[in-house]
């Protein structure tokens, strides 16, 4: 298959999605990212009891304009610092979750897995408020309040009430189930910017969630409604290295089959699925113009990890890189193009999921908890503890202009 046949996403999984001649999937829906989400079908489900930890109480939510891919509905969870004033402006944490890519086969079975398809409890979405940079985002004096989002959708966050090919399951109504990933991502946000006085708000995202955060963060600057910072950590969109991998067979028996990835990608909006709108495009062409920290690991095992591959830059140049520094290197490379009135930044680092394994630089997503460490063989310029200068980075964009 020739390269400009294929579009391809490196994401927590390494899953590799396209999408035939750069164009719209077959039966996608004409949704656009730019449209606002529906927040009047959202309600708090009756004997759903908020939970208070760490200091903060939250109130659970479901949008029922917004099913998942199997069952229930969208969810998200509001987090206030315990007894801190309701009627008070305060900047928003948005936190989205992880969990790979899905999709349906033929007989309309769920794959890889039925996981991430069924709607978010409480509980889950509590899982997700994690000890690393969001412990420090909440502990940092800026008064955040937290929202927490779900990913039922399996669709790395990238659904517009987009068609979901072979999907057997139907909602409420009767009607079929679409993907809406992004969409009622930016339901949330409106929502709780409209029941709570809210300055700015920032992204967060991890491994799906990372990507999802570049697709929501465009989505909401379409709209309007543009965050104030957006923090990508561990995962984004680079077609020319997932299609490389698969040519080259670069994660073995990890890889996905063309047909797979072609189910995939028929599950995002158009505009996501354009292969003139990576992050690393929008971004140096001054499309994406959202202040975006992009966060990841020179060895991340989700996108096979250190094992060398010939990968293609923008440049035309194909340098021998470990795979997930060929997957992150495009983006990097835009950051470092800009100027620092952008207020964008990329940090590569290099940390250990085991100390013993002998793959250095292979813990998935990085930011998730203050034990981890960079190792400066291999991430020279990166902070030993480089987690708080994340957090400073996000308490600036508080202040731009």
């Amino acid at each position: 298959m020739a390269r400009k046949t294929l579009i391809a996403l490196a994401l927590s999984a390494s899953v590799l999605v396209g999408i035939t001649n750069g164009g719209a999937p077959s039966g996608a829906s004409s949704g656009t990212i730019a449209l606002p989400g529906r927040t009047d079908l959202i309600v708090h489900p009756a004997g759903v009891a908020d939970v208070s930890r760490d200091g903060y109480t939250y109130r659970y939510f479901e949008n029922r304009a917004y099913p998942c891919a199997i069952s229930g509905y969208q969810s998200f969870a509001i987090g206030v610092a315990t007894g801190s004033s309701l009627s008070a402006a305060a900047p928003l944490w948005v936190k989205m979750h992880g969990g790979g890519q899905g999709w349906f086969d033929d007989l309309g079975k769920p794959k890889p897995s039925a996981g991430n398809k069924r709607q978010e409890s409480l509980s889950q979405l509590l899982a997700a408020s994690d000890s690393g940079l969001t412990r420090l985002i909440r502990r940092s004096g800026a008064g955040f309040r937290v929202l927490l989002v779900s990913m039922c959708s399996h669709d790395i966050y990238a659904g517009v009430n987009s068609t979901d090919p072979h999907n057997p399951n139907l909602d409420a109504a009767g009607l079929p189930r679409t993907t809406n990933g992004l969409i009622s991502v930016k339901a949330a946000i409106q929502y709780t910017r409209a029941v709570v006085p809210t300055t700015k708000f920032l992204l967060y995202g991890t491994s799906a969630g990372s990507a999802g955060a570049l697709n929501v963060g465009w989505g909401l600057q379409r709209q309007g409604l543009a965050p104030a910072g957006l923090i990508a950590d561990s995962g984004l969109i680079n077609q020319e290295a997932e299609l490389a991998r698969v040519e080259q067979g670069t994660c073995g028996s990890k890889g996905m089959t063309l047909d797979s990835l072609t189910r995939s990608s028929a599950r995002w909006a158009p505009e996501i699925s354009d292969p003139a709108n990576q992050p690393d495009l929008l971004v140096s062409n001054g499309s994406l113009t959202v202040p975006v920290f992009h966060l990841w690991n020179l060895g991340d095992s989700n996108t096979c990890g250190n094992t060398p591959m010939v990968c293609p830059l923008r440049d035309g140049s194909t340098p021998t890189l470990w795979s997930a520094t060929c997957g992150h290197t495009p983006l990097s490379l835009a950051i470092a193009g800009l100027p620092g009135s952008r207020h964008s930044a990329s940090l590569g680092v290099c940390v250990n999921a085991s100390t013993t394994d002998g793959n250095p630089c292979d813990k998935h997503v990085v930011g998730l908890s203050r034990a981890n460490r960079s190792d400066p063989t291999y991430a020279p310029n990166a902070p030993t503890d480089f987690i708080p200068v994340i957090r400073d980075w996000a308490l600036a964009r508080l202040t731009d202009s």
